[in-house]
């Protein structure tokens, strides 16, 4: 496990000061700490912790001369990270019936996690491969003042996963796993002059965008920083401020998920109240599938539900007033994990229209339209990848 850790974006001109020790200051206590953050002490601190995991896999034990330099880089961190590991306050999450010792691609691919209960019984979410905690202590002395490399839950979670002896399991069926890795999923943010776009991506089939124009700003600035600058966000409101900052990783490729314009296969555009009025039908509990049908012939849209013991066709009108535009040029019925279309619903509640598109393919775009209260407008995106047939899913 690394905890290299590298930022991309920052909204905000704000000068922040990094006052880690280098490893010249380790060795000559005269040096003088640097005053903005420095990448050659990033690539310093990764090779110091490939040295000692590499050392500990040839001895099978940290060396006292490691220890000390463990303690050095990492001051008082150290000792009490030093502490949870001994204590056996780690626990790596998988759906193996054994501890994983394979590193992961990446958070995107993650197949374990790690928990580190801290000192007051609070559990910690980490991803591996990533310098991140939701601790207090992260948040002030590495996002804000910049005081410290990383905290003591993630430090001690990289020393369990080197001595996997100190390293607890946990077994987890898939979808638990799934539910555990879903509220721990990363957005990648895109800046422009004319914006931001926030993207987050599930299982390789589920893709949800939000566009925010430059003009629902009052202030908008876009400023890279350098590596290890987090994305700073001032929001006010009725006088009161908050002022958050949030941790920056390495940005993860996301799939191209697009529908080309002459790809477009069908299209809707209605008013959301009647789709909502759909998803709140009593529906049975033990649904998972959802099959959607566009098509120029009766019927002509219909939304499928499909549970345990039921099988439900809901069929929506064509013409109505609340359809401003019906677009089918060729019947195309799809399937979808209800898991992956619930997220794309529960937009509807701030929206005000939705398009609905697809390609031969299958591929389902939603896009809503949301108008702010000062009457700017904003937009959604969710595409979701549909699967093969009712029965590979039960």
């Amino acid at each position: 496990m690394s905890i290299l850790v590298s930022a991309k974006i920052q909204i905000r001109n704000r000068n922040f000061r990094y006052y880690m020790n280098s490893y010249q200051q380790v060795i000559d206590p005269g040096f003088r700490s640097p005053t903005v953050y420095d990448q050659k002490y990033v690539d310093f601190v990764d090779n110091v912790l490939k040295e000692v995991a590499d050392d500990f896999e040839r001895e099978k034990q940290f060396s006292d001369q490691n220890l000390l330099k463990l303690h050095k880089l990492f001051d008082g961190v150290f000792e009490r990270a030093l502490d949870l590991y001994e204590q056996q306050r780690v626990t790596q999450i998988s759906t193996s019936n054994a501890i994983i010792t394979e590193p992961c691609k990446s958070a995107n691919e993650a197949s374990w996690l790690l928990q580190v209960r801290g000192h007051s019984g609070a559990l910690y979410t980490l991803f591996p491969e990533i310098n991140y905690c939701t601790c207090a202590a992260f948040r002030h002395q590495v996002l804000t003042d910049r005081s410290a490399f990383t905290c003591k839950h993630v430090l001690a979670a990289w020393l369990a996963s080197v001595d996997n002896e100190k390293l607890l399991h946990q077994q987890l069926i898939q979808k638990q796993f799934d539910n555990l890795l879903l509220y721990q999923t990363t957005s990648t943010c895109l800046g422009s002059e004319n914006g931001l776009k926030i993207t987050i991506e599930h299982d390789k089939c589920l893709q949800a965008s939000v566009y925010f124009p430059s003009t629902v700003f009052d202030e908008f600035k876009l400023k890279e920083d350098g590596t290890g600058y987090p994305l700073s966000i001032i929001i006010e409101e009725d006088g009161i401020i908050t002022d958050c900052s949030l941790k920056t990783l390495e940005v993860e490729e996301l799939l191209d998920f697009h529908i080309e314009t002459e790809d477009i296969v069908n299209k809707v555009v209605l008013q959301t109240e009647l789709l909502a009025a759909v998803t709140m039908a009593e529906l049975d509990p033990t649904c998972r599938i959802v099959e959607l049908r566009f098509s120029p012939e009766k019927p002509f849209f219909r939304i499928g539900l499909a549970g345990m013991g039921s099988i439900c066709h809901i069929d929506l009108p064509h013409d109505n007033d609340l359809i401003n535009t019906f677009q089918c040029t060729k019947t195309v019925t799809s399937l979808f994990m209800l898991g992956h279309f619930k997220p794309a619903i529960n937009a509807l509640s701030c929206a005000s229209k939705v398009s609905l598109r697809t390609n031969n393919s299958g591929l389902l775009c939603f896009q809503y339209m949301v108008k702010t209260e000062d009457g700017n407008t904003c937009y959604m995106e969710f595409y979701i990848s549909s699967i093969k047939d009712w029965d590979s899913e039960y």
